[in-house]
């Protein structure tokens, strides 16, 4: 319980730093470029299908039936595949607003959200109160970074920019954000109801919806997803090697 909270803390510093830089510092994160639909529904039908697809081959993988586990290179493979029609889906679109990455600057902002990342690990020892473990952190990441998990958290960040930027042209921001809510509530109220009702179990869901919300907003505020993929990809490591 520890470590979760740790990591909703890590998650909800990063995106108030996101948030403060957007709203002090405006030009402190590079913007991407406008994003214009022509025909929204039909780009909407076609990020729908995409996700559809991948999330079929997700769960044919996960039961073993396209690539086999366990293998580094597998894995990494079995990610490109899995995503693959997310891909597909962005590379029509011919435009990196499409994902809101930024047409110049790039390296700073990866290098602003490697700096978000150990301020949000930061915010994590301090809830913890781990700060003794630090070394045992840095040895852990160091040894043990999984090339797998990069690349998923860097796919699955492309992802939500593509489903934020498409929501967001296409209709508006609160509309982004209001099916990003519905999105979160998905993944989190079934497996929450499992263990039935219960104020921890509300506490729970509105804390993720809280941060998710959160996170989102400040990727929708600076037009950006580059900076976000450190935090995430840091903060994922954290959880996979339990540190």
């Amino acid at each position: 319980m520890t470590q979760y909270l740790g990591i909703i803390t890590a998650y909800g510093a990063a995106a108030i730093l996101a948030w403060l830089a957007a709203l002090l510092y405006p030009r402190l994160i590079p913007a991407a470029a406008a994003y214009r639909i022509d025909n929204r529904w039909q780009q909407a039908g076609l990020f729908v299908l995409a996700a559809l697809l991948s999330f079929g081959i997700g769960s044919w993988q996960r039961q073993g039936l396209l690539l086999p586990v366990g293998n580094p290179l597998f894995g990494i493979l079995s990610q490109l595949l899995i995503f693959s029609p997310i891909l597909a889906y962005i590379a029509s679109r011919r435009s990196r607003a499409a994902t809101l990455v930024p047409q110049r600057n790039v390296l700073r902002s990866l290098a602003i959200g490697i700096a978000l990342a150990l301020l949000a690990l930061g915010a994590f020892f301090s809830t913890t109160n781990g700060w003794g473990d630090l070394p045992a952190m840095v040895d852990t990441l160091a040894f043990g970074i999984d090339a797998e998990i990069l690349v998923r958290t860097l796919l699955q960040s492309f992802a939500v920019a593509a489903f934020l930027a498409l929501l967001a042209a296409g209709w508006s921001k609160r509309v982004a954000l209001g099916l990003a809510a519905l999105f979160i509530l998905a993944i989190h109220v079934s497996p929450l109801l499992s263990n039935g009702f219960s104020a921890e179990w509300l506490l729970a869901v509105l804390v993720h919806l809280a941060i998710g919300l959160g996170i989102f907003s400040a990727i929708l505020a600076t037009r950006n997803i580059v900076w976000f993929w450190p935090v995430f990809a840091m903060l994922s490591l954290l959880q996979i090697h339990e540190v």
